[in-house]
């Protein structure tokens, strides 16, 4: 069970944009940023508009009225990047037309690179970045972004002699955020659009995704928290669509009221509150959405109204059954957690449920990570986790760790290892980049 760390923040939809700058190759580069400020003041009404059509309307209508808005090239650039959070493709597409019609412009260039990037075209885009950075040199990111693409397609001195000029120990929280612009999450605006309409077709139970998706909304790897304009919107449609005395509805909404309290500090009401709902204290019954179900006992545990150890000894077969019953993983994860703080780690037979049946990642990492000094490399549970989950930084870290304690070369494992690790950060239990440091160095010295 994982504890988010929430920081407020105001919360305004595809109204601010960042502040890319320019470049071009072999001819003079040019930057029109006051065009592009001119033109975001111009385009007001109709990014204000779509972003009010989103929060009630449906995400496919409102895209294409967007698209169909921007009639030029600067409007476009615009689009392009509000519709990366909703849908990449056509955000490519755009910005591919914004590029082809003035190459020259190095905003244009910069964007059409990281779209590139986003899209796996590592070659291309690492051609624009090059050119950008002749520009502009001074712009840490376009190494870091560079040494990812170099990565990629098998330039491994030039990648890391990029990130060796990104200068991690002076900038490594601008290398964070480079890495997210490449790798962050896009699909929470669509999530949400399918969720809604599920439950139009009569999927009730897809409330429960919904709702916690609105109150625990990623704005970045680092913060979480209320998308408000969504989370109202979408507490109207629940008290609309379920009866007032629907017992998901006064869970849900007992939940959300939870958070509040816990948000602004008044801890002291949330055990009325669930002892109202009927819900997890005094053995009353655990909801069955385990997200949900997760941060409530997390909630329970911080504030003192349950003791782990006391739950998982009283109550931890019936969360085991329930997840077997549910095929929750995340159930599952919080007996897991529960398991592993009373009896000192999580049993290995929970942890091959975990990442055999429940298909979680997460219990393949745990499974793991207290087998790494007496498995070997070519260890046939390992190799069949590594096929199962072969975008996993952790599970490349445990063969190469393994082949390195066996004395074999373990270069191209490390290779493969920080492609993935620039994807997600995954082994820093914080998501930074130290680790990814640390992958670097090494790589620099193993030949």
């Amino acid at each position: 069970m994982t504890t988010n760390n929430i920081t407020k923040k105001p919360i305004i939809i595809f109204t601010a944009f960042l502040s890319f700058t320019s470049i071009c190759f072999g001819q003079t580069l040019v930057s029109n940023r006051e065009q592009i400020e001119k033109t975001k003041n111009d385009f007001h009404d109709e990014i204000s508009k779509f972003s009010t059509c989103i929060v009630e309307n449906d995400l496919n209508v409102c895209t294409e009225n967007l698209i169909k808005s921007a009639d030029n090239e600067y409007k476009k650039y615009l689009t392009g990047r509000i519709l990366y959070q909703i849908d990449p493709d056509k955000s490519l597409l755009l910005h591919e037309q914004v590029y082809l019609k003035n190459p020259l412009d190095q905003n244009f260039i910069l964007e059409y690179a990281i779209e590139l990037h986003r899209s796996g075209k590592y070659l291309e885009a690492s051609k624009l970045y090059e050119t950008y950075s002749l520009k502009e040199p001074k712009d840490i990111r376009t190494f870091v972004w560079l040494a990812d693409c170099y990565l990629n397609i098998d330039k491994i001195d030039l990648s890391i002699t990029n990130w060796q000029k990104a200068n991690h120990p002076q900038n490594h929280t601008a290398i964070d955020k480079a890495i997210y612009t490449i790798y962050g999450k896009t699909n929470q605006v669509k999530t949400r659009n399918d969720l809604k309409t599920e439950i139009e077709k009569g999927k009730f139970s897809s409330f429960y995704p919904l709702l916690f998706l609105d109150k625990n909304w990623e704005f970045d790897w680092w913060n979480k928290g209320s998308q408000e304009y969504f989370l109202n919107e979408d507490t109207k449609l629940a008290e609309t669509k379920l009866d007032k005395e629907n017992n998901d509805l006064k869970i849900i909404k007992a939940y959300l009221q939870i958070k509040k309290l816990e948000e602004s500090g008044k801890n002291e009401d949330i055990k009325k509150l669930l002892t109202d709902s009927n819900i997890i204290l005094n053995n009353k019954p655990l909801p069955e959405f385990g997200e949900l179900t997760s941060d409530l006992l997390r909630i329970c545990f911080v504030n003192g109204l349950l003791s782990e150890n006391e739950f998982y000894s009283k109550r931890g077969n019936e969360l085991l059954d329930l997840a077997k019953k549910t095929k929750d993983k995340d159930i599952l994860n919080i007996y897991a957690y529960l398991q592993a703080t009373a009896e000192g780690q999580v049993k290995p037979e929970i942890d091959k449920l975990g990442w055999t049946e429940f298909d979680d990642e997460r219990f393949a990492v745990s499974y793991f990570t207290i087998r790494t000094d007496i498995i070997k490399s070519d260890d046939t549970e390992l190799n069949e986790a590594l096929k199962k989950y072969p975008s996993s930084p952790y599970l490349w870290w445990v063969k190469a760790k393994c082949t390195k304690m066996e004395g074999k070369p373990v270069r191209e494992l490390l290779i493969e290892l920080i492609k993935r690790e620039f994807k997600t950060l995954g082994t820093d239990p914080s998501k930074y980049s130290y680790r990814l440091k640390s992958y670097m160095n090494t790589l620099e010295t193993e030949k």
